[in-house]
């Protein structure tokens, strides 16, 4: 069974949510590890002390705590600043999550009633195209601009082919130096003045020639094309004037029935769809710098973490570990030694700690990178409109099982390539695709006068509309005013393509 654009929609959103909650669970692990690691710097201090009670024995324990308490609260003040970014950051992303929750209930009140405007759109086109079908008048010229059309069609095949037979045949003539002799003295008109002796060896050149015939075939060739094209100018100008009636009784009917305003208003709602979307947009970009600066604040190896190390470093500047190693061997104590081991022990576990925090700092870039691409993924969805009701997806299209793919490969690209070619468009949507350049009331003209039509010349009738409404487009685009160029221009303020 389909699922609809709508349900789709949702998932993706919900994996949105899902893959931001992953995010936020290997940020604690992160910081987790990060703890335990701080917590062996505590014990490696308290070791560093206990080294240097015993190395120093002309300063006292106190002078010693006295030194660690001055660096101590510097070292803290770094991590409190730290702490606190994290937490605007947090504060900051959820109320970035509770905007975009709210700005996405709007998006799918918005689909709905822009799903329910273009129904009531294509009902009302409907009622105007059954009333024109029943009209006597129309029918007839449906069935003219129909005639008219497969005459013009006939006359530019024609005129095609002229062209063509033209373009290949009138390069003989003009290269033909005896034709051009005789064509530039005027032979055989009534502009020709020579006698005697010339008269008789132009008229033996014109036999040998055969000049007349070949004057009538060039002629032929560089006057019908032109002729033909003003005959098809005519006729094009005839089919505007029945069209130009058609219009005007399909412009009758729609404005008794109302369907002018419901496009007008469906257009309106399509915009304010295409502002929603923006906002969306603008809320996925600031979600995603939030969460990258979050993801720079809360890494242990960050601005804050090198901060902190820094002064940590700076506090223990004057202990070098071969220094203690060698101290440690040189004397009979063997206390010294004792707290080295341990020293090295806690090393050791401070490195498994550190490649720990760094593989969750890895998987941290990942999920977020990933996250980023779903936000863009989104956008991509909405705004070729695969959230509207008259989109549809094959009911095979698993999106979890496809989102849980795309995040163990970081490939969010795969997912949107499912995603797609398990799109497919309902009837509706498929007539609006089809006529995706043909302003709604040129589609009730069109589809109104195939109809009343009928029989052979339908096609040719719907032919007739699109002719028009592709040559209003291009009178249009090349700098025209719609005004006076068939209805179609004066309803919600001038066509829309």
């Amino acid at each position: 069974m389909p699922i609809s654009g709508p349900v789709v929609h949702q998932q993706l959103m919900d994996a949105y949510s899902q893959t931001q909650a992953l995010l936020e669970s290997v940020r604690a692990r992160i910081t987790e590890a990060t703890q335990q690691r701080d917590q062996l710097d505590d014990t490696r201090s308290e070791s560093l002390v206990k080294l240097a009670e015993f190395y120093l024995p002309d300063l006292t324990p106190e002078s010693i705590r006295a030194t660690w308490v001055e660096v101590q609260p510097a070292m803290s003040q770094v991590f409190r600043r730290k702490q606190q970014q994290c937490d605007h950051l947090h504060t900051e992303l959820t109320k970035l999550d509770a905007r975009r929750q709210t700005e996405d209930a709007t998006l799918l009140t918005i689909n709905h009633d822009l799903d329910e405007l273009i129904e009531s759109q294509k009902q009302l086109a409907d009622q105007v195209e059954q009333q024109l079908r029943q009209d006597g008048p129309f029918v007839e010229l449906a069935d003219r601009a129909a005639v008219a059309e497969a005459a013009l069609e006939r006359a530019e095949a024609n005129l095609h082919e002229i062209e063509q037979d033209s373009a290949r045949k009138l390069p003989a003539y003009e290269a033909s130096t005896l034709f051009k002799y005789l064509q530039d003295r005027k032979f055989g008109t009534a502009e020709y003045k020579h006698r005697g002796f010339t008269r008789r060896m132009d008229r033996w050149v014109g036999k040998m020639v055969d000049y007349n015939k070949a004057k009538q075939g060039y002629d032929f060739l560089k006057k019908t094309p032109e002729q033909m094209r003003q005959i098809i100018a005519d006729d094009r100008q005839s089919l505007d004037v029945v069209m130009d009636e058609l219009e005007r009784r399909r412009d009758h009917v729609a404005a008794g029935l109302g369907l002018p305003a419901k496009i007008e208003a469906n257009s309106a709602m399509q915009r304010r769809r295409d502002d929603q979307i923006r906002i969306l947009d603008k809320l996925i970009a600031e979600t995603n710098l939030v969460q990258s600066q979050l993801t720079e604040a809360d890494d242990p190896r960050g601005t804050y973490y090198r901060e902190a190390i820094d002064l940590f470093r700076n506090m223990l500047q004057q202990i070098d570990s071969r220094d203690l190693k060698r101290r440690a061997t040189s004397t009979i104590d063997l206390t010294d030694d004792q707290i080295v081991a341990q020293l090295m022990n806690v090393e050791a576990k401070v490195g498994s700690y550190d490649e720990a925090a760094q593989q969750h700092q890895n998987e941290t870039l990942k999920i977020q990178a990933f996250l980023e691409d779903m936000g863009r993924l989104i956008q991509q969805f909405r705004s070729a409109g695969f959230d509207s009701a008259r989109s549809q997806f094959v009911g095979t299209l698993d999106v979890p099982m496809h989102v849980n793919r795309a995040i163990q490969s970081g490939n969010a690209e795969m997912l949107w390539s499912e995603i797609r070619s398990a799109q497919r468009w309902g009837p509706t949507a498929m007539e609006q695709i089809t006529a995706v350049a043909t302003h709604p009331m040129t589609q009730v003209l069109i589809n109104a006068m195939a109809h009343a039509a009928g029989g052979a010349l339908q096609e040719h009738a719907r032919r007739a509309g699109r002719r028009r409404n592709t040559q209003d487009r291009s009178w249009i685009q090349s700098g025209g005013s719609s005004s006076g160029r068939g209805s179609d221009s004066s309803w919600g303020g001038g066509i829309r393509w």
